[in-house]
Protein backbone atom coordinates (compact mmCIF):
# COMPACT_ATOMS: atom_id res chain seq x y z
CA UNK A 1 0.00 0.00 0.00
CA UNK A 2 1.49 3.24 -0.74
CA UNK A 3 1.27 5.53 2.09
CA UNK A 4 2.98 8.37 0.19
CA UNK A 5 1.26 11.65 0.55
CA UNK A 6 -0.52 13.26 -2.71
CA UNK A 7 1.27 15.79 -4.59
CA UNK A 8 0.40 19.52 -3.82
CA UNK A 9 -1.18 20.60 -7.36
CA UNK A 10 1.41 23.59 -8.80
CA UNK A 11 0.23 27.17 -9.00
CA UNK A 12 0.17 29.41 -12.13
CA UNK A 13 2.90 30.75 -11.84
CA UNK A 14 4.99 27.36 -11.32
CA UNK A 15 2.85 25.48 -14.04
CA UNK A 16 4.02 28.51 -16.90
CA UNK A 17 7.57 27.75 -15.31
CA UNK A 18 7.15 23.94 -16.08
CA UNK A 19 6.13 24.89 -19.69
CA UNK A 20 8.20 27.93 -20.69
CA UNK A 21 11.52 26.66 -18.82
CA UNK A 22 11.31 22.81 -18.70
CA UNK A 23 10.81 21.79 -15.11
CA UNK A 24 12.33 18.15 -14.00
CA UNK A 25 10.67 16.13 -17.55
CA UNK A 26 9.47 18.18 -20.00
CA UNK A 27 5.79 17.56 -20.36
CA UNK A 28 3.18 17.47 -23.39
CA UNK A 29 2.24 21.32 -22.93
CA UNK A 30 6.23 22.38 -22.79
CA UNK A 31 6.89 20.70 -26.49
CA UNK A 32 3.70 22.67 -28.05
CA UNK A 33 5.07 25.70 -27.51
CA UNK A 34 8.28 25.00 -27.75
CA UNK A 35 7.28 23.92 -31.47
CA UNK A 36 4.86 26.63 -31.43
CA UNK A 37 8.05 29.56 -31.00
CA UNK A 38 10.62 27.50 -32.90
CA UNK A 39 8.12 27.64 -35.98
CA UNK A 40 7.61 31.19 -35.59
CA UNK A 41 11.39 32.61 -35.29
CA UNK A 42 12.35 30.22 -38.33
CA UNK A 43 8.72 31.94 -40.38
CA UNK A 44 9.47 35.48 -39.26
CA UNK A 45 13.02 34.71 -40.74
CA UNK A 46 11.74 33.42 -43.83
CA UNK A 47 9.51 36.54 -43.79
CA UNK A 48 12.28 39.21 -43.40
CA UNK A 49 14.15 37.20 -46.32
CA UNK A 50 10.95 37.39 -48.45
CA UNK A 51 10.71 40.96 -47.74
CA UNK A 52 13.79 41.64 -49.05
CA UNK A 53 12.60 40.65 -52.84
CA UNK A 54 11.04 43.91 -54.58
CA UNK A 55 8.13 41.84 -56.45
CA UNK A 56 6.95 39.99 -52.82
CA UNK A 57 7.15 43.05 -51.15
CA UNK A 58 4.96 44.98 -53.42
CA UNK A 59 2.30 42.09 -53.78
CA UNK A 60 2.47 40.56 -49.68
CA UNK A 61 3.99 43.19 -48.10
CA UNK A 62 0.82 44.21 -46.33
CA UNK A 63 0.39 40.87 -44.93
CA UNK A 64 4.05 40.01 -44.42
CA UNK A 65 3.90 43.12 -42.49
CA UNK A 66 1.01 42.37 -40.07
CA UNK A 67 2.33 38.83 -39.60
CA UNK A 68 5.93 40.57 -38.29
CA UNK A 69 4.19 42.33 -36.00
CA UNK A 70 1.49 39.28 -34.66
CA UNK A 71 5.52 37.78 -34.20
CA UNK A 72 6.33 40.45 -32.37
CA UNK A 73 3.37 40.55 -30.13
CA UNK A 74 4.36 36.47 -29.36
CA UNK A 75 7.50 36.90 -28.43
CA UNK A 76 6.90 40.15 -26.16
CA UNK A 77 4.19 38.20 -23.95
CA UNK A 78 6.69 35.10 -24.04
CA UNK A 79 9.28 37.86 -22.56
CA UNK A 80 7.58 39.33 -19.98
CA UNK A 81 6.11 35.29 -18.66
CA UNK A 82 9.38 34.66 -18.77
CA UNK A 83 10.41 37.49 -16.36
CA UNK A 84 7.30 37.26 -14.42
CA UNK A 85 7.72 33.20 -13.62
CA UNK A 86 11.83 33.63 -12.52
CA UNK A 87 11.13 33.61 -9.07
CA UNK A 88 10.64 30.05 -9.73
CA UNK A 89 13.59 28.97 -10.75
CA UNK A 90 15.40 27.10 -8.72
CA UNK A 91 18.79 29.42 -9.03
CA UNK A 92 16.40 32.29 -8.35
CA UNK A 93 15.06 31.32 -5.08
CA UNK A 94 15.74 33.24 -2.04
CA UNK A 95 16.73 36.15 -3.91
CA UNK A 96 13.13 37.69 -3.29
CA UNK A 97 10.73 38.30 -6.54
CA UNK A 98 12.71 41.46 -8.16
CA UNK A 99 15.91 40.69 -7.37
CA UNK A 100 15.41 36.86 -8.76
CA UNK A 101 13.58 39.16 -12.02
CA UNK A 102 16.44 41.18 -12.33
CA UNK A 103 19.27 38.64 -12.11
CA UNK A 104 17.61 36.44 -14.42
CA UNK A 105 16.60 38.69 -17.23
CA UNK A 106 20.55 39.23 -17.26
CA UNK A 107 20.98 35.74 -18.40
CA UNK A 108 22.51 35.17 -21.97
CA UNK A 109 18.99 33.72 -23.46
CA UNK A 110 16.77 36.18 -21.91
CA UNK A 111 19.19 38.94 -23.62
CA UNK A 112 19.09 37.45 -26.79
CA UNK A 113 14.87 37.46 -26.32
CA UNK A 114 15.16 41.22 -25.45
CA UNK A 115 17.29 41.62 -28.49
CA UNK A 116 14.79 40.17 -30.36
CA UNK A 117 12.39 42.79 -29.75
CA UNK A 118 14.79 45.63 -30.44
CA UNK A 119 14.02 45.35 -34.01
CA UNK A 120 10.52 46.65 -33.47
CA UNK A 121 11.81 49.55 -31.48
CA UNK A 122 14.67 50.35 -34.27
CA UNK A 123 11.99 50.41 -37.03
CA UNK A 124 9.31 52.53 -34.86
CA UNK A 125 12.44 55.37 -34.02
CA UNK A 126 13.61 55.24 -38.19
CA UNK A 127 10.60 54.18 -39.88
CA UNK A 128 12.31 54.99 -43.58
CA UNK A 129 15.44 53.58 -42.90
CA UNK A 130 15.49 50.62 -45.38
CA UNK A 131 18.06 48.75 -42.83
CA UNK A 132 16.27 48.16 -40.32
CA UNK A 133 13.97 45.35 -41.63
CA UNK A 134 17.17 43.26 -41.46
CA UNK A 135 17.81 43.47 -38.10
CA UNK A 136 15.12 41.35 -37.22
CA UNK A 137 17.18 38.60 -37.74
CA UNK A 138 18.44 38.40 -35.09
CA UNK A 139 15.60 36.98 -34.01
CA UNK A 140 17.34 33.79 -35.35
CA UNK A 141 19.22 33.43 -32.44
CA UNK A 142 16.01 32.46 -30.07
CA UNK A 143 16.70 29.03 -31.81
CA UNK A 144 19.65 28.29 -29.59
CA UNK A 145 16.71 28.51 -26.28
CA UNK A 146 15.45 25.03 -27.98
CA UNK A 147 18.99 23.51 -29.00
CA UNK A 148 21.12 22.12 -26.56
CA UNK A 149 23.82 21.28 -28.96
CA UNK A 150 23.94 25.57 -29.84
CA UNK A 151 23.77 26.10 -25.58
CA UNK A 152 26.71 23.44 -24.96
CA UNK A 153 29.04 25.14 -27.85
CA UNK A 154 28.12 28.61 -26.28
CA UNK A 155 29.07 27.49 -22.68
CA UNK A 156 32.46 25.74 -24.59
CA UNK A 157 33.27 29.05 -26.16
CA UNK A 158 32.79 30.67 -22.67
CA UNK A 159 34.65 28.24 -20.55
CA UNK A 160 37.52 28.01 -23.13
CA UNK A 161 37.98 31.72 -23.58
CA UNK A 162 41.23 32.14 -22.74
CA UNK A 163 42.55 29.57 -24.94
CA UNK A 164 40.82 30.72 -27.44
CA UNK A 165 42.04 34.40 -27.00
CA UNK A 166 45.73 32.61 -27.16
CA UNK A 167 44.85 31.17 -30.71
CA UNK A 168 43.51 34.39 -32.04
CA UNK A 169 46.82 36.23 -30.57
CA UNK A 170 48.89 33.64 -32.29
CA UNK A 171 47.08 33.64 -35.36
CA UNK A 172 47.17 37.93 -35.12
CA UNK A 173 51.48 36.76 -34.93
CA UNK A 174 51.42 34.82 -37.99
CA UNK A 175 49.55 36.71 -39.83
CA UNK A 176 51.86 40.19 -39.49
CA UNK A 177 54.85 37.89 -39.27
CA UNK A 178 54.29 36.28 -43.01
CA UNK A 179 52.91 39.57 -44.23
CA UNK A 180 56.04 41.56 -43.38
CA UNK A 181 58.02 38.51 -44.86
CA UNK A 182 56.50 38.88 -47.24
CA UNK A 183 57.04 42.55 -48.18
CA UNK A 184 60.46 42.67 -47.30
CA UNK A 185 61.00 39.74 -50.49
CA UNK A 186 58.25 41.08 -52.70
CA UNK A 187 57.57 44.16 -52.42
CA UNK A 188 59.97 45.51 -55.15
CA UNK A 189 59.37 42.78 -57.30
CA UNK A 190 55.38 43.08 -56.95
CA UNK A 191 54.36 46.74 -56.10
CA UNK A 192 51.17 46.72 -56.98
CA UNK A 193 49.88 43.88 -55.46
CA UNK A 194 52.43 43.25 -52.57
CA UNK A 195 53.77 46.39 -51.73
CA UNK A 196 52.52 47.58 -48.63
CA UNK A 197 51.52 45.71 -45.48
CA UNK A 198 47.66 46.23 -46.14
CA UNK A 199 48.08 44.40 -49.47
CA UNK A 200 50.67 41.57 -47.78
CA UNK A 201 48.68 40.88 -44.81
CA UNK A 202 45.39 40.55 -46.62
CA UNK A 203 48.06 38.15 -49.06
CA UNK A 204 49.07 36.23 -46.02
CA UNK A 205 45.16 35.95 -44.42
CA UNK A 206 44.04 34.01 -47.99
CA UNK A 207 47.07 31.85 -47.54
CA UNK A 208 46.60 30.89 -43.68
CA UNK A 209 43.01 30.59 -44.55
CA UNK A 210 42.85 28.32 -47.85
CA UNK A 211 45.69 26.51 -49.87
CA UNK A 212 46.65 29.55 -52.07
CA UNK A 213 46.61 33.26 -52.33
CA UNK A 214 44.31 33.71 -55.33
CA UNK A 215 45.80 35.66 -58.72
CA UNK A 216 48.66 37.10 -56.10
CA UNK A 217 51.99 34.54 -56.42
CA UNK A 218 55.28 34.68 -54.98
CA UNK A 219 57.41 35.60 -58.09
CA UNK A 220 60.63 34.97 -55.94
CA UNK A 221 62.00 31.73 -54.87
CA UNK A 222 62.57 32.72 -51.31
CA UNK A 223 58.87 34.15 -51.70
CA UNK A 224 57.81 30.40 -52.77
CA UNK A 225 59.12 28.72 -49.40
CA UNK A 226 57.85 31.98 -47.66
CA UNK A 227 54.30 31.04 -48.90
CA UNK A 228 54.69 27.22 -48.27
CA UNK A 229 55.26 27.86 -44.93
CA UNK A 230 52.85 30.57 -44.43
CA UNK A 231 49.79 27.48 -45.77
CA UNK A 232 51.40 25.05 -43.54
CA UNK A 233 51.44 27.56 -40.21
CA UNK A 234 47.83 27.95 -41.74
CA UNK A 235 46.75 24.20 -40.90
CA UNK A 236 48.27 24.65 -37.55
CA UNK A 237 46.55 27.83 -36.54
CA UNK A 238 42.90 26.71 -37.54
CA UNK A 239 43.79 23.21 -35.97
CA UNK A 240 44.46 23.91 -32.47
CA UNK A 241 41.50 25.77 -31.64
CA UNK A 242 39.01 23.10 -32.89
CA UNK A 243 41.30 20.78 -31.39
CA UNK A 244 40.49 22.98 -28.17
CA UNK A 245 36.82 23.71 -28.98
CA UNK A 246 36.23 19.71 -29.32
CA UNK A 247 37.95 19.39 -25.86
CA UNK A 248 35.94 21.29 -24.06
CA UNK A 249 32.57 20.11 -25.96
CA UNK A 250 33.54 16.54 -24.39
CA UNK A 251 34.26 18.29 -20.80
CA UNK A 252 31.11 20.03 -21.02
CA UNK A 253 29.27 16.97 -21.71
CA UNK A 254 30.60 14.84 -19.34
CA UNK A 255 30.06 17.68 -16.57
CA UNK A 256 26.43 17.65 -18.13
CA UNK A 257 26.22 14.03 -17.45
CA UNK A 258 27.45 14.01 -14.28
CA UNK A 259 25.06 16.48 -12.75
CA UNK A 260 22.17 14.96 -14.17
CA UNK A 261 23.19 11.47 -13.03
CA UNK A 262 24.05 13.18 -9.73
CA UNK A 263 20.39 14.63 -9.51
CA UNK A 264 19.21 11.65 -10.14
CA UNK A 265 20.69 9.53 -7.60
CA UNK A 266 20.17 11.73 -4.68
CA UNK A 267 16.08 11.38 -5.83
CA UNK A 268 16.28 7.57 -4.77
CA UNK A 269 15.08 6.79 -1.15
CA UNK A 270 17.72 4.07 -1.64
CA UNK A 271 20.72 6.16 -1.79
CA UNK A 272 18.90 9.74 -0.82
CA UNK A 273 21.10 8.73 2.93
CA UNK A 274 24.45 8.53 1.52
CA UNK A 275 27.08 11.30 1.56
CA UNK A 276 27.93 13.14 -1.29
CA UNK A 277 31.46 11.64 -1.57
CA UNK A 278 29.27 8.29 -1.94
CA UNK A 279 26.82 9.26 -4.51
CA UNK A 280 29.79 11.15 -6.51
CA UNK A 281 31.50 7.59 -6.04
CA UNK A 282 27.56 6.21 -7.57
CA UNK A 283 27.75 8.27 -10.62
CA UNK A 284 30.74 6.58 -11.92
CA UNK A 285 28.92 2.84 -11.89
CA UNK A 286 25.34 4.48 -12.82
CA UNK A 287 24.11 5.18 -16.37
CA UNK A 288 21.24 7.92 -16.65
CA UNK A 289 18.56 6.46 -19.49
CA UNK A 290 15.54 8.65 -20.66
CA UNK A 291 12.71 6.17 -21.85
CA UNK A 292 9.37 7.42 -23.59
CA UNK A 293 5.88 6.03 -23.36
CA UNK A 294 5.37 2.36 -24.26
CA UNK A 295 9.04 1.71 -24.05
CA UNK A 296 9.42 -1.99 -23.29
CA UNK A 297 12.91 -2.11 -21.28
CA UNK A 298 13.14 -5.82 -20.17
CA UNK A 299 10.92 -9.30 -21.36
CA UNK A 300 10.17 -12.10 -19.60
CA UNK A 301 13.08 -15.03 -20.02
CA UNK A 302 15.75 -12.23 -21.08
CA UNK A 303 19.34 -12.94 -19.91
CA UNK A 304 19.73 -10.65 -16.83
CA UNK A 305 22.37 -8.35 -17.34
CA UNK A 306 21.41 -4.80 -15.38
CA UNK A 307 19.15 -3.82 -12.59
CA UNK A 308 17.41 -0.08 -13.10
CA UNK A 309 15.96 2.60 -10.56
CA UNK A 310 13.43 4.70 -11.56
CA UNK A 311 14.17 8.39 -10.61
CA UNK A 312 10.91 9.87 -12.21
CA UNK A 313 8.20 8.30 -13.93
CA UNK A 314 6.49 4.96 -13.88
CA UNK A 315 6.76 1.76 -15.32
CA UNK A 316 4.54 -1.90 -15.47
CA UNK A 317 6.24 -5.05 -14.47
CA UNK A 318 3.87 -8.11 -15.74
CA UNK A 319 4.37 -11.67 -15.08
CA UNK A 320 2.18 -14.93 -16.50
CA UNK A 321 0.06 -14.30 -12.81
CA UNK A 322 0.58 -10.74 -12.01
CA UNK A 323 0.77 -7.09 -13.43
CA UNK A 324 1.89 -4.41 -10.51
CA UNK A 325 3.10 -0.35 -11.13
CA UNK A 326 6.20 0.87 -10.19
CA UNK A 327 7.04 4.60 -9.82
CA UNK A 328 9.45 6.88 -8.68
CA UNK A 329 12.24 5.53 -6.20
CA UNK A 330 11.40 2.21 -6.56
CA UNK A 331 13.77 -0.20 -8.40
CA UNK A 332 13.29 -3.51 -10.73
CA UNK A 333 15.60 -6.17 -12.33
CA UNK A 334 17.58 -7.57 -9.26
CA UNK A 335 16.29 -10.59 -8.80
CA UNK A 336 17.58 -12.30 -12.65
CA UNK A 337 21.33 -10.56 -10.87
CA UNK A 338 21.18 -12.23 -7.92
CA UNK A 339 20.06 -15.27 -8.86
CA UNK A 340 21.42 -15.55 -12.34
CA UNK A 341 18.61 -16.97 -13.91
CA UNK A 342 16.69 -15.54 -16.80
CA UNK A 343 14.02 -12.56 -16.26
CA UNK A 344 10.97 -13.56 -14.50
CA UNK A 345 8.69 -10.38 -15.33
CA UNK A 346 8.46 -8.12 -18.76
CA UNK A 347 8.76 -4.07 -17.94
CA UNK A 348 7.22 -1.58 -19.77
CA UNK A 349 7.48 2.41 -19.33
CA UNK A 350 3.92 3.71 -18.94
CA UNK A 351 4.98 7.66 -19.20
CA UNK A 352 8.26 9.22 -20.10
CA UNK A 353 10.75 8.06 -17.51
CA UNK A 354 13.80 8.65 -15.85
CA UNK A 355 16.07 5.34 -15.29
CA UNK A 356 19.66 5.32 -13.67
CA UNK A 357 21.05 1.75 -14.96
CA UNK A 358 23.59 -0.52 -13.00
CA UNK A 359 25.52 -3.55 -14.78
CA UNK A 360 25.61 -6.46 -13.72
CA UNK A 361 29.05 -5.81 -13.07
CA UNK A 362 29.01 -2.89 -11.30
CA UNK A 363 26.23 -4.08 -9.09
CA UNK A 364 27.99 -7.38 -7.70
CA UNK A 365 31.00 -5.02 -6.92
CA UNK A 366 27.84 -2.32 -5.23
CA UNK A 367 26.65 -5.10 -3.26
CA UNK A 368 30.80 -6.12 -1.83
CA UNK A 369 30.87 -1.78 -1.06
CA UNK A 370 27.36 -1.43 0.53
CA UNK A 371 26.65 -3.63 3.35
CA UNK A 372 23.30 -1.89 3.32
CA UNK A 373 22.42 -1.82 -0.10
CA UNK A 374 23.02 -5.76 -0.14
CA UNK A 375 20.75 -6.17 2.86
CA UNK A 376 17.67 -3.75 1.27
CA UNK A 377 18.04 -5.61 -1.96
CA UNK A 378 18.28 -8.93 -0.81
CA UNK A 379 15.09 -8.06 1.51
CA UNK A 380 13.08 -6.78 -1.51
CA UNK A 381 13.78 -9.86 -3.61
CA UNK A 382 12.77 -12.28 -0.74
CA UNK A 383 9.39 -9.98 -0.78
CA UNK A 384 8.97 -10.06 -4.35
CA UNK A 385 9.32 -14.20 -5.02
CA UNK A 386 6.72 -14.31 -1.86
CA UNK A 387 4.39 -11.98 -4.12
CA UNK A 388 4.99 -9.13 -2.84
CA UNK A 389 6.64 -7.57 -5.64
CA UNK A 390 6.74 -3.67 -4.97
CA UNK A 391 8.97 -2.20 -2.02
CA UNK A 392 11.82 0.36 -2.28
Amino acid sequence: MDTSKPERAPTLRQRIFEILEHGRRRDFASRIVDGFLVVLVVSNVAVVIAQSVPEVAAEYGASLHAFDRLCVIVFAIEYIARIWVAPEHPMMRGKGPLMARLRFAATPLMVIDALALVPWVLEVLFPHSALMPLTRLVRLLKLARYSPAIATIGRVIVSERRALMACVIILSGVLLAAAAVMLAIEGRAQPERLGDMPKTMWWAAAMLAKIGGGETEPVTALGRIVAAITVMLGIFCFALPVAIIGRGFYEEIRRRDFVITFAMVARVPLFSKLDAAAIADLVSMLRARTVTPGTTLMRQGDRGDAMYFIASGSVEVSTDTLTVHLSEGDFFGEMALLSKEPRTATVTAESSTDLLVLEVDDFLRLLDRLPAFKEHIQQVARARRQGTVRGS
